[in-house]
């Protein structure tokens, strides 16, 4: 047991980078961490006040209804699904297939302990999400009902298990998904498709939900917590625990999630190499051919290897094309549900309006929302001295990272600009000016991403999840180029709105150049 606590301690200090912050004794870099660490507080200060505020919101709602419990259900209940949905993303990289793990089999340690310290991992992390949306809608229920005092007890105590069950379910998902994915050629392309879908289904209920009032919203959490008793019995549960303090329904929550948990442990421990094997098989179509082998330049070259590198990593896909996505998606919704239903849709007044006055502008937010650089550098990883010692320029390095970016945003500009000029009868110098500033502003971010990543490194990363979500390179530069993007489009001037695209483009060109 003492084993596997210390696994733990030392497996939540890597994520946390918990041992450089607590040895840091150059000034410049506790400086540095000062501020990294300020930032992160801040946003996630912001973010749970966007959930406490939409909690209050709802609650009103319900309250009127007589049924202001259903708030934490459904917080309960969604967050719930949405951890079985991280865990089968997750599962195969931190349990099954982890890069350590042949590492700590050589240290005097049990193979069932090095599993079971993966299990915890992936329910801790799943927890400290949880808390994050039911910590916020706790404060806003406390302040908006003020339960009894059994009702605090009853809620930090099932906080702990609500994640157990959705590990377990996501765990197993996320196996047989992945062992499904092994058997095919272009996996990778199946997993990213199917993630697209979950993130297109959340985007739809989440403006869905942004277009009503607070009885909307409580009839909505009413009729979705009602659906999901039948199909999530501990939804059911938990609502008992919640509204009625009852003693035995808790026992029953914590019997039952420990109890699935504690079952799936033993079967993970028992026939954890079986199933490592299968789905770490690969199957191979390719048949040799004798052919003649072909030479490229060393920039080709490293572009290839670029490009191979990004496509092979789904979540590296999904995380740093997702503003091309919604670029092409608010294209295509503006031609079929018009101006006036996709601002009702995304709840920001006058956004196609804008969108179309300002087309040039709003390219350049979508692009500033797709950078592959600010990780680039970083996910070379321990192979770095690889890429260090090959025979060619630093400069010929940066502009394949530069130019993998720009392979992603470039077409997705040119056909958004194509139809978005066909389809509002813009002239010919409305559709240059639609490509020349997107264009500069996708070249301004590459840059800028890889600069923020040279300085914000991470090469000891385990998982590369913390390279590509969880860096201070990847929030600074999604930061950056979202208020360098956003400002523009803010300030109002009295000049045409398509001289006024390209002059902020000119201003971007400029910038691109002292980069």
């Amino acid at each position: 047991m003492k084993i596997l606590i210390k696994l733990i301690k030392i497996y939540l200090r890597t994520i946390f980078d918990v041992n450089k912050v607590l040895n840091i004794h150059n000034k410049k870099e506790f400086q540095k961490t000062s501020s990294i660490i300020l930032l992160y507080i801040f946003a996630f200060g912001y973010l749970a006040y966007y959930i406490y505020y939409g909690a209050s919101f709802t609650l009103k709602g319900l309250t009127e209804m007589g049924i202001e419990h259903i708030i934490l259900v459904a917080i309960m209940t969604l967050s719930s699904i949405y951890l079985i949905f991280k865990t089968i993303i997750k599962v195969n990289k931190t349990l099954f297939n982890a890069k350590d793990y042949s590492f700590l089999l050589s240290l005097p340690i049990k193979k069932s302990t090095i599993i079971a310290s993966k299990i915890f991992i992936l329910y801790f992390a799943n927890l400290i999400f949880l808390s994050f949306f039911m910590i916020p809608t706790y404060i806003a229920y406390i302040i908006g009902v003020g339960p009894s005092l059994y009702f605090h007890f009853n809620f930090f105590v099932s906080l702990i298990f609500i994640p157990l069950i959705p590990t377990v379910i996501g765990g197993i998902i996320g196996s047989i998904f992945t062992a499904i994915m092994s058997r095919f050629k272009y996996k990778n392309l199946a997993n990213i498709l199917i993630n697209l879908g979950f993130i297109f289904v959340i985007y739809y209920f989440s403006f869905k939900s942004q277009n009503m009032n607070a009885i909307d919203l409580a009839m909505l959490s009413e009729s979705l917590v009602n659906k999901l008793n039948s199909i999530y019995p501990l939804a059911k549960i938990y609502s008992e625990i919640i509204q009625n303090n009852g003693i035995i329904h808790l026992f029953l929550f914590i019997g039952i999630s420990l109890g699935i948990f504690e079952l799936f442990k033993y079967i993970v421990e028992k026939y954890f190499d079986i199933i490592n094997s299968k789905l770490n098989d690969v199957t191979i179509n390719n048949v040799y051919k004798d052919k003649l082998i072909k030479s490229s330049s060393p920039l080709k070259s490293l572009y290839k290897k670029e490009l191979k590198r990004y496509v092979s990593s789904s979540l590296y896909v999904l995380n740093t094309a997702i503003g091309c996505i919604l670029l092409i998606v608010s294209i295509i919704l503006l031609f079929i549900v018009g101006g006036e239903r996709l601002d009702a849709i995304l709840n920001i007044p006058d956004f196609s309006k804008i969108f179309m006055t300002k087309g040039p502008l709003m390219f350049g937010v979508f692009a500033s929302l797709s950078c592959t650089t600010h990780s680039s550098i970083s996910l070379e990883g321990k192979n770095l001295w690889i890429l260090k010692s090959l025979p060619v320029n630093i400069t010929q390095i940066f502009f394949a990272k530069i130019m993998i970016n720009l392979t992603i945003i470039i077409p997705t500009i040119l056909i958004s600009s194509i139809a978005l000029t066909i389809g509002m009868h813009l002239s010919f110098l409305n559709f240059l000016v639609l490509l020349f500033t997107p264009i500069v502003y996708a070249i301004f971010i590459s840059g800028l991403g890889l600069l923020i990543n040279l300085f914000f490194p991470i090469f000891d990363w385990v998982n590369e999840i913390k390279v590509i979500k969880q860096s201070m390179a990847s929030f600074l530069t999604l930061m950056l180029g979202m208020a360098i993007s956003i400002i523009p489009i803010t300030i109002s001037v009295k000049i045409n709105a398509t001289l006024y695209s390209f002059i902020v483009g000119l201003v971007m060109l400029i910038a691109c150049l002292i980069l």
